[in-house]
């Protein structure tokens, strides 16, 4: 189901859709969710119009590959032209440009989840003057904040100088200066932009605590945001291993089992087709992701599966 949705819009972008909030997407038509068309004089102008669209284009409740086609347009090898049909095999790993982003977007993006971050903070601490005359204390009221953000691969030194009223902001990211304009900050703030050195930025966002996922030009990541205490404090913290577990085989996409081909107890090796779905009237293989014993299968012929669900477990 579509949870949340805002398409685009603009002098040189249309969007042919219909859905909405609330729209239910199953497995037997088409997954087409949306057409987006950008148009300008030139080929390199309509990219760039598209890709503007592709920012602004927010839709949550599943999942859909409007970064990866972001990601795609804003490839280097996409903007001069070459391509060929091994293209996203040549360029791409796991949904992931394999060349690392522009330094620049990284820093836009820190920028506006450290943004949020703040703002949100301020929201709690504006939400609290009505008690500082009964618990004590003085509201904070610096204009240049430091903030240590980190993300899956690099640290950023930020320091944001201005004034949550007035929008206009001063922001260093490590030595590199930005001047940023606001909108007014919700709370829930999903959706944002930003207008960075006179040039106007879109970005997507998520957040839990100081955990902020942001997409911006078909780049994802997700930031810690600490401030300078809480960052000395960071290092005697223990951080989070990801947990991969390979044990188990799980659908790739909604779909319906239409095949099962192994039965507990059998021995099985990494790459063999073990189960057949069907989705958008095509049937598709799921491999095994290892070597060894089915352990218990889950899913029964007829059964329709959501994207992740555990179609068998394997004893290792």
């Amino acid at each position: 189901m579509i949870t949340r949705y805002f398409a685009p819009h603009g002098k040189h972008i249309r969007v042919d859709s219909g859905i909405k909030v609330g729209s239910l997407i199953n497995i037997y038509y088409d997954s087409m969710l949306a057409k987006v068309v950008a148009w300008g004089e030139t080929r390199e102008e309509a990219r760039k119009s598209l890709v503007y669209a592709l920012n602004g284009y927010h839709i949550e409740g599943l999942i859909t590959n409007v970064h990866f086609t972001n990601a795609i347009l804003n490839h280097p090898a996409f903007i001069r032209g070459e391509l060929y049909t091994d293209f996203i095999e040549e360029h791409f790993e796991d949904g992931q440009m394999k060349i690392a982003p522009q330094k620049e977007r990284l820093h836009y993006m820190a920028l506006a989840a450290t943004l949020v971050y703040h703002n949100r903070q301020n929201l709690v601490r504006d939400s609290l003057k009505p008690m500082v005359a009964q618990v004590g204390g003085i509201p904070d009221s610096k204009t240049l904040n430091h903030y240590m953000v980190r993300d899956e691969n690099d640290i950023f030194e930020l320091r944001l100088q201005g004034v949550q009223t007035s929008r206009t902001w001063n922001i260093w990211v490590n030595e590199n200066q930005y001047q940023v304009i606001t909108p007014e900050f919700s709370f829930y703030q999903r959706r944002l932009k930003l207008k960075i050195n006179d040039e106007s930025h879109r970005f997507h966002l998520q957040y839990h605590g100081n955990f902020i996922w942001a997409a911006y030009c078909g780049i994802t990541r997700t930031f810690e945001i600490y401030s300078p205490r809480e960052w000395k404090l960071a290092k005697y913290m223990p951080r989070s291993k990801k947990i991969v577990l390979d044990n188990v085989l799980r659908s790739p996409m909604p779909a319906l089992v239409v095949d099962i081909k192994v039965k507990k107890g059998e021995r099985v090796y990494r790459g063999q087709e073990l189960i057949i779905i069907e989705a958008m009237k095509m049937e598709s293989g799921v491999a095994s992701p290892c070597d060894g014993e089915v352990q218990e299968v889950m899913a029964h012929i007829g059964q329709t599966v959501e994207t992740g669900d555990i179609l068998l477990t394997f004893g290792l």
